[in-house]
């Protein structure tokens, strides 16, 4: 898995750091899964790097809460944040609360990568947000995967449609490895798996690199590499993410 997305050079320059942190939001079910995929006893990737969790409701998270539950975590020192929650339907005045947070997190440069579910919700459909869908260990998207569909829900702030609208573009985001990842709790699977192992390699990257802004790691990271016969997101590339990262650094 490591190899797939070039993660193991990248892995030898170090283990993180302790002042760059990843903020999850997921289940209370979820929550060590997906800590657990990166840490020692599973991918390990950026180990020293601290995860903080923020827990919501399974199966959706009302988008008032959900964003209390971001606000929560901007506040702290996370530079990096996982949601693995998707938003449901709720008020307008929510919805709108929801669309603020995000681009709080977007002004202070602080990457998101939610898992990718079967429709786009307000995470999902917010431009600085990266969607993150599952791959296997061979790199085609994993099973269970599909693609989003447009929401009947509007999201808030958007006029046009924020993927892009043309039917023929593959879908926003990147494939990762979240199928079958080993872990302290066995091998767990998802999208949310995903989103962990890229969130990880994020804050790994910025650790090598303290001084790049949250937008050039973010860009760094969407540079992945594609196969031109294969109708999906760019698969990550953590080597390719951090060359482009270290140039900025030099």
């Amino acid at each position: 898995m490591l190899d797939l997305v070039r993660l193991t050079r990248v892995l030898r320059l170090g283990e993180g750091s302790a002042s760059v942190g990843v903020g999850v939001v997921a289940a209370a079910e979820e929550v060590p899964v997906l800590t657990g995929a990166v840490g020692r006893d599973g991918l390990a990737v950026g180990v020293r790097c601290p995860w903080r969790s923020r827990v919501v409701p399974a199966r959706g998270c009302p988008p008032g809460e959900l964003a209390v539950a971001l606000r929560e975590v901007l506040r702290g020192p996370s530079r990096v944040l996982v949601v693995a929650s998707s938003a449901r339907v709720g008020p307008r005045s929510h919805r709108v609360a929801l669309t603020a947070a995000l681009d709080a997190a977007a002004g202070r440069g602080v990457p998101v990568f939610a898992a990718a579910g079967t429709t786009r919700c307000a995470v999902t459909a917010h431009p600085w947000v990266v969607p993150v869908y599952s791959c296997s260990v061979t790199g085609r998207p994993s099973w269970f995967v599909e693609w989003a569909e447009d929401s009947e829900e509007p999201v808030e702030g958007f006029e046009e449609d924020p993927v892009g609208g043309d039917p023929e573009a593959a879908p926003r985001g990147l494939l990762a490895p979240g199928q079958e990842v080993p872990g302290p709790y066995g091998r767990a699977t998802g999208n949310g798996v995903a989103a962990a192992v890229v969130a990880a390699t994020a804050a790994l990257l910025w650790s090598l690199a303290p001084s790049v802004p949250g937008s050039v790691l973010r860009s760094a990271l969407l540079v992945g590499a594609t196969t031109p016969r294969r109708w999906a997101p760019p698969l990550l590339d953590a080597q390719r993410a951090w060359e482009f990262v270290a140039r900025g650094v030099a």
